[in-house]
C-alpha cells in the first residue's frame, strides 16, 4: 500500500429530514467542517481505539499493515453526520492507498454514497437515512430523491438529485447532548415497518414538505420556507423525534428574532438549523442564552482524496 489522505464534509439537513430513510425527499447542504484520515504503511496495524467505523470500512476494502489517524472538525454526535464523513474519508483513502478504481465522476460519487451507506448501516449496525452519505459524498446544497429507498434494504434504485444554487439564511447551533442517531431514528423506523399509519403517513407529508420547501428555496420564498421547517419539525417531534434540550433551543431561536427553527439531523440533542434574517443578532442572542456552537451553512466540496 502506499500513504493516503482524504477528508468528507459534515452536512445540515434543511427540510425533509428524515424522509430519506423511507423514499423521501430532502434538501440537504454539505458543511465547511471536514473530517479526515490518514493512512500510513507500518509494520504493525496502528489502530483507532474505537473500531466501529475502521472494521466495516476494513471489510470493504481490506488492508493491513497500516497506522490510522483520523481528525474531525466535526462536532462529535451533533447531528451533522460526522461519524459517516469519517467513514467516507476512510473509504476514500482505503481505495487510494491499496489501488483500487475510483470514479469521481457524478456518476462514481453516487456509486460511493451506496458503498459508504451500506459500510455504516449494513456492516456496521448504524440505523440512518441515505441523505448523509449523498451529501457527504457529492458535496454542495442538494435537493434530493430518494424514490424506491425502504430502510431495511441495500441498494436498489439509485437516489436522484438537484444542485441548487440558493441563498442560505440561516444559523446553526449546537445542544451540549451528544446522542447516537440510532436511537432516535431506530424506534420510528420500527414503527414505520410494522406500517403504522400515523408513522408511515407522517413520512409521506415530510416527504413533501421536502419538495415544497426546494422550491421555496430556490425561489427566495422565506415565509413559506419558515412554514415548511416548522411542519416538518412538528410531525418529527410528535413521533418522539426531537427532545427537550432541541424544543428548549428551537424556542430560544424563535425569541431572539428565527423565522423558524428545525432539527439539523437526529433529535434528543444535536443541532438546530435557524431560519433568519440576520444571523449575527440571532447568534449574539443565543451566545446570551448560554450556546458557543454555531456554524454557518455553506455548501462545501464533497468527499475527495488530497494531495
Amino acid at each position: 500500500m502506499k500513504p493516503a489522505l482524504a477528508t468528507a464534509p459534515g452536512r445540515c439537513g434543511i427540510v425533509g429530514n428524515p424522509s430519506d430513510i423511507y423514499g423521501g425527499f430532502v434538501v440537504s447542504c454539505a458543511i465547511p467542517l471536514r473530517a479526515t484520515c490518514r493512512l500510513t504503511p507500518s509494520d504493525r496495524d496502528e489502530l483507532p481505539d474505537d473500531l466501529t467505523l475502521w472494521k466495516p470500512a476494513v471489510a470493504k476494502i481490506p488492508v493491513s499493515g497500516v497506522r490510522v489517524e483520523w481528525s474531525t472538525e466535526i462536532p462529535r454526535s451533533r447531528g451533522l453526520s460526522g461519524s459517516t464523513a469519517i467513514l467516507a474519508a476512510t473509504l476514500a483513502a482505503l481505495q487510494e492507498a491499496t489501488g483500487a478504481p475510483q470514479d469521481w465522476s457524478e456518476r462514481g460519487r453516487i456509486e460511493f454514497a451506496e458503498l459508504v451507506r451500506d459500510a455504516e448501516c449494513n456492516l456496521g449496525g448504524v440505523v440512518g437515512g441515505y441523505q448523509d452519505a449523498y451529501v457527504i459524498c457529492n458535496g454542495g446544497l442538494l435537493a434530493m430523491d430518494f424514490a424506491g429507498k425502504h430502510p431495511s434494504v441495500h441498494g436498489g434504485t439509485r437516489a436522484t438529485f438537484e444542485r441548487l444554487d440558493a441563498t442560505l439564511p440561516f444559523l446553526l447551533v449546537s445542544t451540549d447532548v451528544e446522542r447516537l442517531s440510532g436511537s432516535v431514528h431506530g424506534p420510528i423506523r420500527d414503527r414505520w415497518l410494522r406500517g403504522e399509519p400515523e408513522v408511515v403517513d407522517a413520512m409521506a407529508r415530510v416527504a413533501e414538505l421536502g419538495r415544497e420547501g426546494a422550491e421555496h428555496l430556490k425561489r427566495g420564498h422565506w415565509s413559506r420556507l419558515a412554514n415548511a421547517m416548522t411542519e416538518n419539525h412538528t410531525i418529527v417531534a410528535k413521533l418522539g423525534g426531537s427532545g427537550d434540550a432541541i424544543d428548549r433551543l428551537i424556542a430560544q431561536c424563535l425569541e431572539g428574532g428565527a423565522m423558524s427553527a428545525k432539527l439539523a439531523g437526529a433529535g434528543l440533542g444535536g443541532t438546530v438549523i435557524a431560519l433568519t434574517e440576520d444571523a449575527d443578532v440571532l447568534e449574539r442572542h443565543l451566545r446570551g442564552e448560554g450556546y458557543s456552537l454555531f456554524f454557518r451553512p455553506t455548501p462545501d466540496s464533497g468527499v475527495r482524496v488530497e494531495p
